[in-house]
């Protein structure tokens, strides 16, 4: 299946690109085992900001819970070039507060400064980043501003409405809103003039609009909770944008926090789901995934995983409805063991597999 050429939504002030978040429910507390402070620990700012309605939706009450944790950010990556984007904050330590963004945000970054709405402004440190993911973690030292609360991104139904508030263009606090189009897609976003391309394996797509400048800022359900990161949007389409769920963001910056390097699970084949198959004119027994290679070597040959085998289930989630294979495995640590229920020929079998670590230039 082709997939749509996108832009990366951080641009440099002469270019136009597009980018989106979302974040969710709040999480229960946790300490990481080194005693750093992770996302789930982040305890929302009170805001004087009026309830909404009993059921209704209103934008205006998303801006005022969520607005004041958001920022903009101005990257200068010299020679007078100056990079755009959006940051959200999620957790205090110590003297600093710990803040989520896209990594083709700060990417080549020589100074990066972050813009509040209320007019503070601070230079960030950058904490962490991972490329793979595009996530990065910035440090500001300041302890007392406003949090965001991160939701659970596995609880977003389709067709939810959710607002994204980032800095288009330079303007910071701009509020959209849409609904989410659908649950778990894979895009290959085309580098900047800075960026490289990157492909992001389960996002989700919005079509609430997404400005250059929103990159790296927050997707927010109704009740101004973030349920994603927006990332990018699809430049040849229509309010066609993209947002790294909350759950892997979080999962990608608990790691950022407490200094180490985020890993990325490797199941070892190469698979079409079953649209693409059904579009190559293959025919899939069932629902799932079809796996066309085994790596020599991996986890999936380990374990028995077969080529012509049909993937349908991860730890019991079937994969239809729009989940996927990649947007399963990706909410994993590598050394997590998932038991995959595969159909081959007729019958279905149960595999136990222990995920290796993805390769380096995979």
């Amino acid at each position: 299946m082709s997939r749509a050429t996108l832009r990366l939504a951080a641009v440099t002030l002469a270019a136009l690109a597009v980018m989106a978040c979302t974040i969710r429910n709040t999480p229960t507390p946790t300490a990481s085992p080194s005693g750093q402070p992770t996302i789930s620990e982040a305890t929302p700012t009170p805001s004087a900001a009026p309830p909404a309605a009993a059921g209704a939706f209103d934008p205006a009450h998303v801006a005022a819970v969520l607005g004041p944790a958001v920022a903009e950010v101005i990257v200068n990556t010299g020679a007078g070039s100056v990079d755009e984007g959006t940051a959200f904050a999620i957790s205090h330590s110590g003297s600093a507060t710990y803040m989520i963004t896209n990594n083709h945000v700060i990417a080549g970054g020589q100074e990066i400064q972050v813009l509040f709405l209320d007019g503070r402004h601070f230079t960030a440190t950058l904490k962490g980043t991972d490329s793979v993911g595009d996530i990065a973690v910035l440090s500001v030292p300041d302890n007392t501003l406003p949090l965001a609360t991160l939701a659970d991104s596995s609880k977003v139904v389709l067709g939810e409405q959710v607002v994204a508030i980032g800095s288009p263009l330079g303007t910071a606090g701009a509020v959209t809103a849409g609904i989410v189009s659908s649950l778990h897609r894979t895009i290959t976003a085309g580098g900047s003039i800075s960026t490289p391309s990157e492909t992001l394996k389960d996002v989700m797509q919005t079509d609430a609009a997404i400005n250059p400048g929103n990159s790296g800022g927050p997707l927010a359900d109704g009740d101004g909770q973030v349920i994603g990161v927006t990332t990018a949007a699809d430049t040849t389409g229509t309010n066609v944008g993209f947002a790294i769920p909350s759950l892997l963001a979080k999962r990608l910056a608990d790691d950022l926090i407490a200094g180490k390097q985020p890993t990325h699970p490797f199941l070892g084949v190469s698979f079409r789901e079953e649209s693409d198959a059904l579009a190559a004119g293959v025919d899939v027994a069932g629902y799932g995934t079809l796996v066309d290679s085994v790596v020599a070597g991996s986890a999936a040959a380990k374990a028995g995983v077969q080529k012509g085998d049909i993937i349908q289930k991860v730890d019991g989630v079937e994969l239809n409805n729009g989940q996927t294979l990649a947007g399963q495995l990706e909410l994993h640590e590598v050394g997590d063991t998932v038991t995959l229920t595969i159909l081959r020929g007729s019958s279905d079998q149960n595999l136990k597999v222990t995920l290796g670590a993805r390769p380096a230039g995979v």
